[in-house]
């Protein structure tokens, strides 16, 4: 049974679970180790390339999935691109999740208070590069 590694900066939650045990048949769920997760989750704004910044993340992945697997990553986008082009260079399912966005506004005399609650809708593949 696949696993899913998950390269995000969240835990999943219960619907994720859910969904991807149903939708992608996967068993588990491998989280990225600590100090890779607090890298992937503070990749620095000043960096010209974040390729070498993110390779420990791509290191750890290589050195733990299999063929069938599926990676799940989201983040900041040129390190998840990073991810997602060497996820397709080795044959490697990709995937992110879709949420649908509830919104709430409160108005009262200190001005206006939005709550935004983000419920998981599905997980989608990455499109894949096309050939030229």
């Amino acid at each position: 049974m696949p696993r899913l590694f998950n390269i995000t900066n969240h835990a999943i939650t219960d619907d994720q679970r859910a969904d991807a045990i149903v939708s992608l048949g996967i068993g588990d769920v491998v989280d990225m180790p600590p100090d890779i997760a607090r890298c992937w989750g503070t990749v620095p704004p000043e960096l010209d390339s974040v390729c070498d910044y993110v390779q420990p993340a791509v290191d750890w992945l290589a050195s733990q999935v299999t063929k069938g697997d599926i990676v799940w990553v989201q983040g900041e986008w040129g390190a998840v691109l990073t991810v997602v082009l060497w996820c397709h260079a080795h044959g490697l399912r990709c995937v992110y999740a879709t949420t649908k966005r509830e919104a709430t506004e409160v108005h009262s005399e200190n001005g206006v208070q939005m709550t935004h609650v983000f419920r998981h809708v599905r997980f989608r593949d990455f499109p894949s590069v096309p050939s030229v």
